[in-house]
């Protein structure tokens, strides 16, 4: 179903046909996960030192318990097949009511606990044992199974329909005849629920918005301590705080994770095993990331960036909006080429959006990209040191990248590059002459100057799936897809940032744009009506992101939604690359360096 006109697609070329199939001439890089992080000595940020350094005192209280869990001496490999085992034995009973919903539940587990990779075969099996019971019209025989097993057949991608939500009510008038907080069962019930209504598409948007509204009213209402001791079992005030702090469209799965764990260790018979596999999984990939961030940092320095007085150094920033959702260990070479694309992007963005920067020095600046050629900035030093690391990034990106696709993508990586420079001296051009253009101007400009698209599809020929040009009609550059993530970043940004950008003199924003359109507009109803366009791409993208299951790789799909996402909590508050919050910190060092406590 197509949106209103603000959101509509503007027309784009194909750039399929540039990615020739041909070997790459271009040095290899190594491709085993990890391979090119060997530990040097290494001058961190005083910031990430900081975290090290508390993170360290945090360790040395914790390591009693921590040597108390070590001595189960349970690895990996035991805890999978003790949970093979058990859900072979599940599998057995899938006809009964209540093993069905268990069985459910334990889907909904593995998937939050980020361990679902382990166990594939064993949750394709269970859900599609469970469609074979699915009614049309009302879902399962439990109202608690049936909005249960909508969200993951959702996330699955097959077809089921939200008139079951209509069918749940049985000719009742409300979801208050049918869902209720007055248990601990079902509080759960009610999550449920509220996590489902996050999976409409936008011809479902009333009844979705209805049960959303209702259950996140009633979950406020539980979380308001009339009733002390409901939340207490299972620690569910953790759970409920969470799910309303960060549904889906902001939520990073890793983060999730670590809460769960927190929530529920060490867990009950059924739980334990997938709790312990979980936190074994987060150790592990923490020490990773760690060695990633610590590579980051080098590859700074190595680009001798401390040297550019306009750049951010917003490496810790780069590197969590990426590592939470695409976290897998395999994946290494995926974030930190999506991570030296942000740090790029930003201090690219900071030559531009300086108005004290001569409007002739940047257009020379953007005739470097369009010719891919630096000669025109030689008296320019920084914007050439930029300028190169930018070229021997796309260079290194696009020879590890051909290895896996057998086509040559360093053509896209510099088209890319030069629409992007692009953009960038069209927002330098308004800006340097206060002109206001209009909404759709605006969006067609700043669709791309957010950065999404070159984020995404400079570093998603690593994610180790061979990408067709099927995929790329339903995921690349041109696609519905990826605009409706550059649209979601945009306008998440702007409304961050706004009143920041308006003092510093720059008028072509999100919200000035639509107010430039909207004379009778005030600034409070354009804030809202552009909050509205946002949620009305985060519909059409659940529809997207289900049209796609059938032709793409989950793991690819996750990567282009990711940068939406990341967007939705990055500028939850504050335009977190320019000035990250508390909060936004204390995440980054609960991921990156925290151990599990218990």
């Amino acid at each position: 179903m197509a949106l209103s006109s603000p959101l509509a697609l503007p027309p784009a070329p194909s750039y399929v046909g540039s990615l020739t199939r041909r070997p790459s001439t271009l040095v290899s890089l190594p491709v085993s996960p990890g391979h090119h992080l060997r530990r040097r000595s290494l001058s961190v940020s005083p910031q990430l030192s900081r975290m090290r350094s508390s993170t360290h005192r945090f360790v040395f209280a914790h390591s009693k318990q921590e040597a108390g869990f070590m001595q189960t001496k349970e690895n990996e490999e035991d805890l999978i097949d003790a949970i093979e085992v058990e859900l072979a034995s599940i599998e057995t009973c899938l006809m009964d009511t209540a093993a069905l919903f268990e069985a459910l539940m334990l889907v909904d587990l593995m998937e939050r606990l980020g361990i679902q990779r382990y166990f594939q075969q064993q949750i394709q099996r269970i859900l599609q044992i469970t469609y074979m019971q699915w009614d049309d019209k009302c879902g399962l025989k439990e109202e608690e199974a049936t909005v249960l097993a909508f969200r993951l057949f959702r996330l699955h991608g097959s077809q089921v329909s939200a008139g079951v939500l209509m069918a749940l009510e049985g000719g009742k008038k409300s979801f208050n005849d049918c869902f209720s907080v007055d248990s601990p069962t079902n509080v759960s019930a009610m999550l449920n629920l509220y996590r489902c209504s996050q999976t409409g598409f936008p011809s479902e948007s009333k009844i979705m918005g209805e049960a959303q509204e209702f259950t996140r009213s009633q979950l406020l209402d539980v979380m308001s301590d009339r009733n002390p001791t409901l939340l207490q079992t299972n620690n569910l005030r953790i759970e409920v705080n969470f799910a309303l702090e960060l549904p889906c469209q902001r939520l990073l799965p890793r983060l999730e994770s670590r809460s769960i764990i927190r929530q529920l260790w060490p867990g009950n018979e059924s739980t334990r095993k997938y709790l312990k596999l979980a936190k074994l999984d987060l150790q592990k990939l923490q020490k990773l990331y760690q060695q990633e961030l610590e590579e980051f940092e080098r590859w700074w320095q190595r680009c001798g960036f401390d040297e550019v007085k306009r750049a951010r150094k917003t490496l810790v920033q780069a590197y969590f909006m990426v590592a939470p959702t695409i976290y897998e260990p395999q994946l290494s070479s995926f974030r930190l080429a999506y991570a030296k694309g942000v740090v790029l992007t930003t201090i690219l963005d900071d030559f531009f959006d300086d108005k004290s920067c001569d409007l002739q020095e940047l257009q020379r600046f953007y005739e470097a990209f369009r010719r891919w050629d630096s000669s025109f900035i030689d008296d320019l030093p920084q914007q050439k040191l930029l300028f190169k690391s930018i070229d021997d990034a796309c260079l290194e990106i696009a020879a590890e990248a051909n290895k896996v696709q057998g086509r040559n993508v360093l053509p896209l990586f510099k088209h890319l590059w030069v629409e992007f420079a692009t953009s960038f001296l069209k927002e330098a051009e308004w800006m340097h002459s206060e002109h206001i253009p209009t909404y759709e101007e605006y969006m067609k400009c700043a669709t791309v100057s957010i950065s999404a698209k070159l984020l995404t599809w400079t570093s998603a020929f690593l994610l180790g799936e061979k990408i067709t040009d099927e995929m790329l009609g339903h995921l690349g550059p041109d696609s519905r897809f990826m605009y409706l993530v550059c649209v979601v970043f945009r306008l998440s940004n702007d409304l961050a940032s706004f009143s920041r950008e308006l003092k510093e003199g720059k008028l072509a924003t999100g919200v000035g744009c639509y107010m430039r359109d909207h004379p009778d507009c005030t600034q409070e109803e354009a804030i809202v009506a552009v909050g509205d366009l946002i949620e009305l791409a985060c519909q059409e993208l659940e529809w997207e992101l289900y049209q796609s299951r059938a032709v793409t790789p989950e793991v690819c799909s996750r990567a282009v939604l990711n940068t939406a996402r990341n967007a939705r909590l990055l500028y939850k508050r504050m335009d977190g690359l320019t000035n990250a919050d508390e909060e936004f910190m204390n995440l980054f060092q609960d991921f990156m360096f925290n151990p599990l406590e218990y």
